[in-house]
């Protein structure tokens, strides 16, 4: 533990040394000179952007590191699928650097307000720095796709108005790409473009499918695709699916609400031994610190991480209904 705790203030420093090294050694250019002399507060901007800067190259040169390393791939790949769905324009190298550096600024802070001794504590810290921006992924993945849900029957209902009208199908999605805002707006825009770029309309449906990770729009793509394979009246399948999907959707809210009591009552079920675990070892340090270093705690640690985990699990399927 002592060598990690060297290694990552060995590390902090090189980064301040660099910094600093930079700060001092690099001569200001004509132009900031006769600017000390012109404006101050145009300086003071300038040397806040140029700060800037210095700190989105420091993070690109770690994301450019984190993105060399063959054995994340797949969790790469798995974080650029989750960022795609979030509609973040962000790279996964990004979004891991974001959380390497909350760990280790959180894993530093605790270990200066409480010494090296309490490095379980600042261990978990640094973990919940690691875990929280996968949380506000997740939280943006569901609500943008219940954002999506909630479009979809007035984006169906202008769809089938406008083949109704005469217009084709890409003139239709169109219309929905130009008349409807919010992510609906986004995946059909994002749809066009893939297929003025030359790809097949199908293989842009199911690409399209696969981003968003929606039953119900699943159930309008596989729809228009076989009515493309085998013909048919498309406007009026899309009036039955419009008519089906906000049938789904007041279903979903109705068991939504009847749930709320049995969701929230796992919550709390779920975050009470964490809390009180975090609020019993900050009062007494050593009392708790005997879960983590005698092998009877360390057995009641593990067995109680396992009931906890089946309990969550036995509580998500009562109370989440598939239908």
């Amino acid at each position: 533990m002592l060598e990690l705790i060297m290694f990552l203030t060995f590390v902090t420093l090189l980064f301040i040394t660099y910094h600093l090294t930079r700060f001092l050694l690099v001569k200001k250019n004509s132009i900031l000179r006769l600017k000390s002399y012109i404006n101050v507060e145009e300086m003071r901007e300038e040397k806040k952007k140029s700060s800037k800067r210095e700190i989105k190259s420091s993070l690109n040169f770690v994301s450019k590191g984190i993105g060399n390393v063959k054995f994340l791939d797949g969790y790469k790949k798995k974080i650029q699928v989750q960022l795609t769905r979030a509609h973040l324009l962000l790279k996964a190298e990004e979004y891991i650097t974001l959380c390497l550096v909350l760990f280790i600024i959180l894993f530093l802070l605790v270990i200066a307000l409480k010494g090296p001794l309490h490095w379980p504590l600042a261990i978990l810290t640094g973990i919940a720095g690691w875990i929280a921006p996968s949380f506000i992924l997740k939280s943006k993945i569901k609500k943008r796709v219940k954002n999506l849900n909630d479009q979809l029957g007035d984006a169906i209902l202008l769809i089938s108005n406008s083949l109704k009208a005469g217009y084709s199908f890409f003139q239709a999605i169109d219309t929905v790409s130009k008349e409807m805002a919010g992510p609906i707006s986004e995946e059909f825009i994002l749809l066009q473009k893939e297929i003025n770029f030359g790809l097949n309309t199908d293989k842009a449906l199911e690409n399209m499918t696969s981003r968003v990770m929606s039953d119900d729009l699943e159930l309008v793509v596989t729809a228009v695709m076989i009515q493309r394979q085998v013909g048919g009246n498309l406007a009026e399948v899309l009036d039955n699916i419009s008519s089906t999907i906000r049938d789904r959707v007041r279903v979903k809210s109705e068991i939504k609400t009847a749930t709320a009591q049995g969701r929230m009552s796992g919550l709390i079920i779920s975050l009470l031994p964490i809390v009180l675990g975090i609020v019993v070892y900050l009062i007494n340090p050593k009392l708790m610190s005997l879960l983590f270093t005698h092998p009877l705690g360390i057995l009641i640690l593990v067995v109680s991480i396992v009931m906890e985990s089946i309990g969550i699990f036995l509580i998500r399927k009562i109370v989440q209904i598939e239908f």
